[in-house]
């Protein structure tokens, strides 16, 4: 009597582990139309939801976000003449496209001392107009820029730590 018990234990746990494996590879997918369902509810509009490790992409209507955490670099599709900020980590990149304007937000860390300094000076070799440059430390590793050059906007904010970076371009 023992016996047929201890089976149909190890029966019952071996299709439970079976479950939960197979479960396990299919939670990022059910997770993804969980969100996209939200998101849809939320808005009223039609959401494509496409993860992938480190990098998630929402579409609806023609209007486009992306958000890339994990191995975050400098993007490559940033318009050409934005001078690279090379005075921090990149943390985090967000795309944007939406009503004819492309946006990417770059979240930088570990940043140096006199960043805006050189950086507003960087732009300005590249041509870009300084509306409004403020730094608000000794260091000058905090304030903000504020630039335009054509289609092309650049607006920088940073603290001792930490900067954001965000460009937008208008769409011809």
């Amino acid at each position: 009597m023992q016996r047929p018990s201890i089976l149909r234990t190890a029966a019952y746990s071996f299709s439970l582990l079976a479950l939960a494996a197979t479960l396990s590879s299919c939670q990022k997918k059910i997770g993804d139309e969980i969100l996209e369902k939200a998101i849809e509810q939320s808005t009223g509009n039609n959401v494509e939801l496409n993860t992938a490790k480190g990098k998630m992409s929402i579409e609806s209507d023609g209007q486009k976000i992306e958000v890339q955490s994990e191995h975050a670099s400098w993007p490559e599709d940033m318009p050409s003449g934005v001078p690279k900020f090379s005075y921090g980590t990149v943390k985090a990149v967000t795309r944007t496209e939406t009503s004819g304007v492309r946006g990417w937000t770059v979240a930088l860390e570990n940043v140096s001392e006199n960043s805006i300094k050189e950086y507003d000076a960087e732009l300005k070799r590249r041509g870009f107009e300084t509306v409004l440059t403020l730094i608000t430390s000794d260091k000058g590793a905090g304030g903000s820029i504020n630039a335009t050059k054509g289609a092309i906007s650049v607006f920088l904010m940073a603290d001792q730590q930490t900067v954001t970076l965000a460009v937008s371009e208008e769409i011809k």
